[in-house]
């Protein structure tokens, strides 16, 4: 099952790929290359997991690795998260 698609917004790239399991998974990729602190890296993992756990009633059988790729500037970062997996999902479901 070597499909894959990956959809880049503003902060985020979200990459997907369908499963057989009946249940999206998470994955995240948090480098200390773009967070050098840990505190932030935690930060950003925790945006990334509670952003997944409202939208996993309505996603489909999904493995979904998300990877921020830049610092976020002005504007919500949970919006412009939640805006990339839908996308995702949009694309690759």
């Amino acid at each position: 099952m070597a499909y894959r698609c990956a959809v880049r917004s503003r902060c985020f790239q979200v990459m997907g790929r369908p499963n057989e399991l009946g249940h999206a998974r998470l994955g995240m990729i948090v480098s200390k290359r773009l967070f050098a602190r840990a505190v932030d890296r935690n930060r950003m993992r925790r945006l990334i997991r509670e952003t997944f756990r409202v939208s996993a009633g309505t996603l489909p059988a999904l493995d979904l690795v998300v990877r921020p790729h830049s610092l976020p500037g002005e504007g919500s970062l949970a919006e412009d998260l939640r805006a990339a997996l839908i996308s995702a999902v949009a694309k690759c479901g």
